[in-house]
């Protein structure tokens, strides 16, 4: 009993100690986009300057030892992707690149598919698209959960809700993948739409609630 009791207390510590660490990351991200936001009249390269002198920040990585900053550093970098625009808007002119399986849109377009195109998707139990850097991800549809199986065998698990014909959205689970596990917290949902159908793939939108990002990318049925 005594073992088991210990158990229960450590798991409660711990979920404690990690949703504290996830709220002060959060905290400092916020903190971090008002610098970028008030001073849009500079240029990106100073702007980046000024969040990387800012003192919160020296002061955030102070709590960390020399062996995790390296690992709270790309946690941080991915969530800055996540939550700040300004910061998303910079990363992109910095990365940008031609690239024909995403593409970033000013406008959140309608969908064109039809009853047919939309059943077919629908009963897809695998499928695949290619992600910013041309790698592939497999995605396998079981039981509403949508997992994804990345290049270096790591993996993300979401789970699928259906708004429609065309608009679905993906709640986050739990992720092994760096950069998925960084970007997303559990509960957290994206929204997405089927825009088209072509030969071999249909056109998907990501987006945001506010329609800040609003990107396509190219989805194949395995």
């Amino acid at each position: 009993m005594k073992y088991y009791l210990t158990y229960i207390l450590f798991l409660i510590c711990s979920i404690s100690f990690s949703q504290n660490i996830d709220d002060k990351r959060d905290l400092l991200i916020n903190n971090l986009c008002k610098i970028l936001t008030k001073n849009k009249n500079l240029n990106d390269l100073e702007s980046v300057n000024l969040v990387n002198q800012d003192v919160s920040l020296v002061e955030y990585f102070k709590d960390f030892s020399k062996e995790e900053i390296q690992a709270e550093e790309e946690a941080i970098f991915y969530r800055f992707q996540k939550n700040c625009k300004e910061y998303t808007d910079i990363i992109r002119k910095f990365s940008e690149k031609n690239n024909e399986n995403w593409i970033n849109l000013e406008n959140l377009p309608k969908s064109t598919i039809n009853k047919k195109e939309y059943k077919l998707i629908k009963s897809a139990s695998e499928l695949y698209y290619f992600d910013y850097e041309g790698d592939k991800t497999i995605v396998k549809i079981e039981n509403n959960n949508w997992i994804e199986y990345f290049i270096d065998e790591s993996f993300s698990k979401l789970k699928l809700h259906w708004e429609n014909n065309y608009d679905f959205n993906l709640e986050f689970l739990e992720s092994n993948n760096s950069m998925k596990k960084s970007f997303s917290r559990k509960g957290e949902k994206y929204k997405y739409r089927i825009l088209s159908k072509e030969n071999n793939y249909y056109w998907i939108a990501y987006y945001a609630k506010d329609l800040s990002t609003i990107v396509k990318f190219k989805l194949y049925i395995q």
